[in-house]
């Protein structure tokens, strides 16, 4: 009888031994399964707006909050397998703080929620108003050889109208206009359709997003002045003309202007252009007329303009 009980004690020694060891290693793994654990998990959120848009968040709501769960290794083993569902910050009624609760989070049965980080959030919010502000418009690039852009850029629609938070659009002088090129244009007056830049963050263009930019090409002039040049009184030797003397200024092509010598600068008062004067005119008299100087392909400008004639 000993000898029997030996034999089936030390028969397949080996396999008893192994199967002692699968047994004690299963049952400390399910026994490991059932104890409770805490994990520490990022959960990213996901804002419901207002529904009527009278007032703007100023408060970034962050991505993701950090919670604590706790409950059995099985159950965490198969959350982090499946993921968790982004938790929803219900905005409706512009709520001035938001404290997160457990049931926010979709945790499934026998997970307990012990901790968010953070556990609240402060929010902020302003009211959204319409203000008309004006467009700006700019110039890049140069024109031809020989021509320059004369004045400013001329914007239709002159303004716009911008949607945002009170702070940011109170203080909106302007919205910018992509620039004008203008790289080898000649003379001529040229309009095209340009898109005004973005708004600031939070603030938004209404209607067209876009305005027609016109800018005048023209030759380039230079101005020249000569000074104390001599009125001669066409049409009588007699006369005499008050004030004697007028400055004259020249604008014109810069290789026109600047070959002109002074003597060719004539200024002039012609009694032919005078009603009182006439075919007979009379012994003695006076009269108003413009100063005329004759020179071609400039612009010329007296100063005075107009002068007396006395006969």
């Amino acid at each position: 009888m000993l000898r029997r009980l030996k034999e089936a004690f030390s028969k397949n020694l080996g396999l008893k031994a192994l199967a002692l060891v699968f047994s004690v290693v299963f049952f400390g793994y399910i026994h490991g399964q059932e104890q409770t654990i805490r994990k520490t998990l990022p959960t990213s959120l996901t804002s419901i707006p207002p529904k009527d848009g009278s007032m703007q968040l100023m408060t970034q709501i962050p991505a993701s909050v950090r919670i604590t769960i706790t409950g059995s290794a099985r159950k965490m083993d198969r959350l982090l397998s499946t993921g968790l569902s982004p938790a929803e910050v219900d905005l409706e009624g512009y709520p001035k703080n938001i404290t997160f609760e457990p049931k926010m989070f979709s945790l499934p049965e026998g997970l307990e929620l012990s901790l968010v980080d953070p556990p609240r959030l402060t929010l902020e919010w302003e009211p959204i108003i319409l203000r008309q502000i004006r467009l700006q418009a700019s110039i890049s690039g140069q024109p031809a050889d020989g021509f320059v852009v004369k004045g400013s850029p001329k914007v239709e629609p002159r303004g716009v109208t911008v949607r945002g938070p009170v702070s940011k659009v109170e203080v909106m002088q302007f919205a910018r206009l992509a620039p004008f090129e203008v790289t080898d244009l000649a003379a001529n007056t040229w309009s095209r359709r340009v898109a005004i830049d973005p708004p600031p963050a939070g603030v938004n263009l209404v209607g067209d997003p876009a305005a027609t930019v016109s800018v005048e090409i023209r030759r380039r002039t230079i101005e020249r002045v000569f000074r104390d040049r001599p009125v001669e009184v066409v049409g009588s030797v007699k006369a005499r003309v008050v004030p004697q003397r007028v400055d004259i200024t020249v604008l014109g092509d810069p290789n026109i202007v600047k070959a002109l010598r002074p003597e060719q600068v004539i200024a002039q008062a012609n009694l032919a252009d005078s009603e009182e004067w006439g075919e007979e005119p009379p012994r003695h008299g006076s009269t108003m007329l413009p100063v005329i100087v004759h020179l071609g392909k400039v612009t010329v400008e007296s100063q005075p303009p107009i002068v007396t004639v006395k006969w």
